[in-house]
């Protein structure tokens, strides 16, 4: 399940960004950030440490420390009453003073909580024990964000009425939803599997005919179970299955969070959107078919999950939201599959829902050879399906950003501050070549940019790129820039499509890899869906930027800044396009609306500050910065208008009716996303003047903007 409500004030003493206009604009005076508390331009989204990863981060990880946690703020409210088991009834009511669950806290004077286990997308998972009993338990704990939200907490529930129901040998029991008194966290009980994930041993597990309709067969009368209760599980990959002891005879499914409801006049924690992995998901969770979700929808992904076991490795069906839908028109490479179950799959696998095994019934009655008879054919394509409606137009300049073709106040955020200036630019290293290079089989290094590149699309919580990549004696390695999340378990599912190409002995290098809160994580998994994958019009020439004093008469006079260049290639006079920027803690600020807005500051920029005019549709965005830390800049090509609650939401407001927005006004406009990070230093004596990157520690690009 996804959030829709996690806003949380900044944590003081945290760096925070504003974004202001340039003092070189018409004439004009630089605008110092305004005092803590003085409101310069538009309301402001606050920052929040709430969690919005995808729901399907069940798996183990090491332990990391829990994001911080701000207590509720409305009036106090009594403890709810308990029941005869000491567990209290759902009618959650959020407590003020509400605190982070710690190793050793025991929930309702029943479960102890053990160890930090994994990250999802209702909050955190931990291993627990029942104190009564001793039974091994998974905990689930809802963020308080979420649980202070009456609509979430009704519709939670709601859906946890109908997984405590759910009872079968091929799906995780539920135990409990309950909420503490005490602690004031709202929490739902599992039962612990002391298993793998299927998605770690693809390559090691039995892959026999028998075997594989075995599996197939258990995980569909699972489903089918789950089905007839009203629950579509809608993420089912590799990693929601658990093989219990290893044995894949005790396949289970987990994570059964983001269950939907049958009831179409009822709304969910993910309503009717997208929910779920890319790589795994049906035609009509990418909006294909006219979106209907529904029994079939969990066919089509068990289907690519059995060809995942039968070829040893995670299917390839992910990319940028169109080569994904792309895809599943064309249909998977099924040469994996035997014979005894392939007519099964091909059923299951039909792109058009319609026509395609509706049920799990429908699965085990073809498998076991009933009259079931697999749907028709589609009939012959007669020309490429539209994705999308018609394009609404362009969009003008956005009245609330651009007074006078200049940009407008501040989004103050708090103390740092970013100026659309620049100081002298000399020296600046050209920008980064952005040619895609075509793997050779034979070559390691083109092998190992190949399997990284296979695998980026589908790493949650990540916006990363291939810095470089060396070959030598000892093997590949491999630099990669950008953000993550969860770095460790994103060089993981990297490592694991390295040696999945056989590149066993790669070395993976994430020293430029910079955290993110996970406020940010749905914002860059629903971003990263239209990723851009060639034609690039966004890069930076170095990853760091040095801390300089600045001379007289610049906005930081006197003081230490960075001064940041951007590169951008706008040769294609027919794109609109919009410029915003993101922070590490998740936090999204507009910085130019559109393309009038951009050519206004080109206009109005003086000696080249804040847009350098370098001819041939290209440009350089001069940035200073005066805190040290990580930024980002995304540029969003396409057909506007860019609404800016559509591409720069709010912390709170980033659930999935927001993904469904954000991906609905995509496939309209096409458009295309790129982002590029880079960090602001102060690491050498300050003696005026730019400082280019030339410190150890971060390989040069090679050239290829992955």
């Amino acid at each position: 399940m996804s959030e829709d409500k996690d806003k949380k004030a900044p944590d003081d003493g945290e760096e925070r960004t504003v974004f202001m206009p340039s003092g070189a604009l018409d004439g004009a005076g630089a605008t110092p950030p305004a005092p803590e508390g003085e409101s310069t331009g538009p309301e402001v989204p606050t920052e929040a440490d709430a969690s919005e990863t995808p729901a399907s981060e069940e798996s183990e990880s090491p332990a990391t420390e829990s994001p911080a946690e701000t207590p509720v703020d409305p009036a106090p409210a009594p403890a709810p009453p308990q029941t005869s088991a000491g567990v209290s009834p759902t009618n959650f009511t959020p407590v003020e003073g509400a605190r982070a669950i710690q190793i050793g806290d025991v929930l309702n004077h029943i479960f102890e909580v053990k160890r930090f286990l994994a990250r999802g997308g209702m909050g955190e998972v931990f291993e627990g024990v029942n104190v009564n009993t001793d039974e091994r338990v998974a905990i689930k704990v809802m963020l308080p964000a979420m649980a202070a939200d009456e609509k979430v907490v009704a519709m939670f529930r709601k859906e946890a009425r109908t997984l405590t129901k759910l009872q079968h040998e091929a799906l995780v029991s539920y135990r409990v939803l309950a909420q503490e008194p005490n602690l004031g966290v709202l929490y739902i009980v599992t039962e612990f599997i002391e298993g793998v994930e299927l998605a770690d041993v693809l390559g090691k597990v039995e892959r026999s005919p028998d075997e594989l309709a075995g599996l197939l067969k258990r995980l569909a009368s699972g489903l089918g179970a789950a089905h007839k209760l009203g629950a579509i599980h809608r993420d089912m990959s590799p990693d929601n299955v658990l093989l219990a002891g290893g044995d894949v005879h005790q396949a289970k499914i987990i994570d059964f969070g983001i269950a939907k409801d049958l009831d179409a006049s009822s709304a969910t924690i993910v309503g009717d959107g997208f929910a779920g992995k890319l790589n795994y998901v049906a035609p009509e969770q990418l909006g294909d078919y006219g979106r209907e979700v529904g029994p079939w929808t969990d066919v089509y992904s068990l289907a690519l999950v059995v060809l995942a076991v039968a070829s040893g490795k995670n299917v390839n069906m992910s990319g940028s939201l169109v080569d994904a839908i792309d895809k599943r028109r064309k249909g998977p490479d099924l040469a994996a599959i035997p014979a005894n179950i392939k007519p099964t799959i091909e059923a299951m696998l039909r792109p058009d829902p319609k026509e395609r095994l509706r049920s799990m019934e429908d699965v085990i009655a073809m498998l076991g050879g009933a009259a079931v008879a697999p749907p028709p054919p589609p009939p012959p394509a007669t020309g490429r399906q539209s994705v999308a409606a018609t394009p609404s137009g362009g969009g003008g300049a956005s009245k609330g950003l651009l007074i006078g073709g200049v940009l407008a106040a501040a989004l103050a955020v708090g103390a740092g501050a970013w100026y659309l200036m620049g100081g002298n630019t000399g020296g600046l290293i050209p920008g980064m070549g952005n040619q895609v290079a075509v793997a050779n089989p034979g070559d390691p290094v083109e092998a190992a940019r190949a399997a990284v590149n296979s695998v980026l699309p589908s790493v949650s919580c990540t916006w990363l790129d291939i810095a470089g990549v060396e070959g030598g004696a000892d093997g590949v390695r491999i630099a990669m820039r950008g953000v993550a999340g969860d770095a460790a378990a994103a060089e993981r599912e990297i490592g694991q499509a390295l040696t999945g190409a056989g590149l066993a002995n790669a070395r993976l290098d994430f020293g430029d890899v910079a955290p993110i809160t996970p406020a940010g994580c749905a914002t860059l998994d629903t971003y990263r869906q239209v990723r851009a994958s060639s034609d690039y019009k966004l890069s930076v020439p170095q990853p760091r930027f040095e801390m300089v004093m600045q001379p007289p008469g610049t906005p930081y006079a006197g003081e230490n800044a960075s001064n940041t260049v951007i590169n951008f290639n706008f040769a294609d006079a027919s794109q609109d396009f919009v410029i915003v920027g993101i922070e590490p803690s998740g936090v999204i600020t507009p910085l130019i609306p559109n393309r009038a807005g951009f050519d206004a500051l080109v206009a109005n920029s003086t000696n080249g500050r804040p847009i350098t005019n370098d001819g041939n549709g290209r440009y350089r965005l001069n940035i200073d910065l005066d805190h040290q830390g990580w930024s980002g800049i995304i540029l969003i090509t396409g057909q506007g208008p860019f609404d800016a609650a559509t591409v720069a939401p709010p912390v709170g407001a980033r659930g999935p009716s927001w993904q469904q927005q954000f991906l609905s006004a995509a496939a309209q406009g096409n458009w295309r996303v790129e982002m590029v990070w880079f960090e602001s230093v102060d690491r050498e004596a300050n003696s005026g003047g730019p400082v280019l990157d030339t410190m150890g520690g971060t390989p040069p690009s090679d050239g290829n903007k992955d």
